[in-house]
């Protein structure tokens, strides 16, 4: 449960007790709204460790978050219309006399809102005091703070590369079809449902050492449900290494135009990842129009109907999900840490708990490893493992695409307070836009999202190293995707992604809970900056 919103209003009254205090009848609303808020944020900390899951609290939520922005909102108000304005001293005090009559509408504007947002906030209490949250859950040993985790887990499991199983006989198979020149084939195609591992399969092919010799020059570009021909074209010039700034600013045709050349008169490799539909290849296609070429096009897709409309003679590869043993093996990188030490061997419950929970994951290395992120910051803890298994069981199903939905969805409620607000906020952000993670830092601390977190340790930490350790522990979840790290020894993220299932839950969670308004929908997976959008 986010409660941010019920500490960032405590936290601003705090800041103005003194003054508020000062003000004739206003102290003793204001002290109210803080009792309540108080016992509001206390109520639903008790209700989020016990994972106290009813209707009446889940539909209230949303509204205590409300409540306690109205708060803010009428202190901050406060604060801009009378605190500020006394003080000055004596010949402030002059100034201010003649405008005493209007600050003492406002002073009654202000009592006035704060006993209606007090009074809104009672009703719900006493809602929520009928459930005894003190009873319910059950208490055990917790798992060990983020810091000490972090430390025993490096190198990092959410590195996809060091998490890949099972793709050996793929990339061979792909690989010997794309250096094949005899081939009459020019577009290949990796197929399969989300989370199967289609985009990994083919960062390794461009990577591989064969793939880089036989090319003489590669192109990566993202184009995701929202096809934005003109940047997907300047992507693949950009890599390509032949795009000008005289490029930027000529009509999209010859864009298309110098492309197609280019691809033509050399030996190139483009992969076009995660591509939708015909339509979105069809509005492509002009840049791939060559007929007498060397290149080669690799796409990743959900629709193996592309390929066939692309190429007649076209390559279809469908991916399949992972077997028992490769998916233990993805999951004991993921979930377990990675020590050499002697004698060192897995907990026998432990074990049993994670062999039945991947048979739940249907092969689905996505799923495979946000369920390993989860179970790995609750190691070494037994009974954290154990509740977490027991959700699995609940959430889960037999259906493959409601298992990869259900174990988002579950990588989302495990979350602990402090770090909801933080991954809601990723919500702003594009499908597949590569976040820069300094940038995103300034946003939290700005937002005042860090306020909420209440841990033993982090007094006396600046915010930005807060804020650091929460972008950490989200990697550490597998819930981002590292793109860029500063160096080995620090770990320090520099950009990042969002795999777009995963993006997908954040925004549906987002909205649900009003954390962000869209303000043009049509618009909405275009958006290239955050400023478009408006946050509580």
């Amino acid at each position: 449960m986010d409660f941010s919103a019920v500490s960032s209003a405590l936290k601003a009254i705090g800041e103005l007790t003194q003054e508020v205090t000062s003000l004739w009848g206003v102290d003793e609303q204001v002290e109210r709204l803080a009792s309540e808020l108080r016992w509001m944020q206390s109520f639903l900390k008790v209700a989020d460790a016990r994972k106290v899951d009813h209707e009446v609290i889940r539909t209230s939520v949303v509204e205590i978050r409300e409540l306690a922005y109205d708060a803010e909102d009428v202190i901050e108000m406060f604060a801009l219309k009378v605190a500020s304005k006394r003080k000055g001293g004596f010949s402030n005090c002059i100034k201010r006399s003649a405008c005493f009559l209007k600050e003492g509408c406002v002073l009654h504007q202000i009592k006035s809102e704060i006993e209606k947002i007090t009074a809104r906030i009672e009703v719900l209490t006493r809602q929520l005091k009928t459930y005894d949250v003190s009873k319910l859950g059950v208490d055990g040993e917790g798992p060990s703070s983020s810091t000490e985790r972090r430390e025993a887990r490096r190198p990092y499991p959410h590195v996809m590369d060091d998490n890949i199983v099972g793709l050996d006989k793929d990339i061979e198979k792909l690989v010997s079809v794309l250096v094949d020149e005899e081939s009459e084939c020019k577009v290949l195609s990796i197929c399969g449902m989300g989370g199967l591992g289609k985009t990994t399969l083919a960062k390794k092919i461009y990577r591989q050492s064969q793939v880089v010799g036989h090319f003489e020059h590669l192109a990566w570009a993202f184009v995701s449900q929202n096809c934005q021909i003109r940047k997907i074209w300047e992507d693949i010039l950009s890599d390509l290494n032949i795009l000008t700034e005289v490029d930027k600013k000529m009509k999209v045709e010859k864009l298309a135009e110098k492309l197609s050349s280019f691809l033509e008169e050399n030996k190139c490799l483009v992969i076009l990842d995660d591509i939708w539909n015909t339509k979105a290849w069809d509005s492509l296609k002009p840049a791939f129009s060559a007929r007498k070429t060397k290149s080669k096009i690799l796409l990743t897709s959900r629709n193996k109907e592309i390929v066939a409309h692309a190429d007649k003679n076209g390559f279809l590869y469908e991916l399949q999900e992972l077997d028992y043993n490769q998916s233990w093996e993805m999951f004991q990188k993921i979930a377990f840490p990675q020590t050499n030490s002697p004698g060192y061997k897995i907990d026998a419950k432990m074990k049993e708990l994670g062999e039945d929970m991947v048979k739940h994951c249907a092969g689905l290395p996505l799923a495979i490893i946000i369920l390993g992120g989860i179970l790995a910051t609750k190691y070494p803890s037994l009974t954290e493992w154990l509740r977490v298994s027991a959700n699995v069981k609940s959430y889960l199903n037999n259906d493959k695409g409601e298992v990869l939905r259900d174990v988002l969805a579950l990588s989302y409620d495990d979350l602990p307070p402090y770090l909801r607000p933080c991954f809601l906020y990723l919500s702003h952000f594009p499908e597949d836009y590569e976040i820069s993670a300094d940038r995103l830092i300034q946003l939290w601390v700005a937002e005042g999202i860090l306020s909420s977190k209440q841990e033993e340790g982090d007094e006396g930490q600046i915010a930005e190293d807060v804020a650091e350790g929460y972008l950490l522990e989200l990697a550490e979840r597998c819930m981002i995707q590292v793109r860029e790290r500063d160096n080995i020894a620090t770990l320090k993220i520099r950009s990042f992604q969002m795999h777009d299932l995963m993006r997908d839950v954040c925004l549906s969670k987002a909205k649900q809970q009003k954390f962000l308004y869209i303000a043009d929908q049509s618009n909405e997976c275009q958006l290239s900056t955050i400023y478009s959008l408006t946050v509580h």
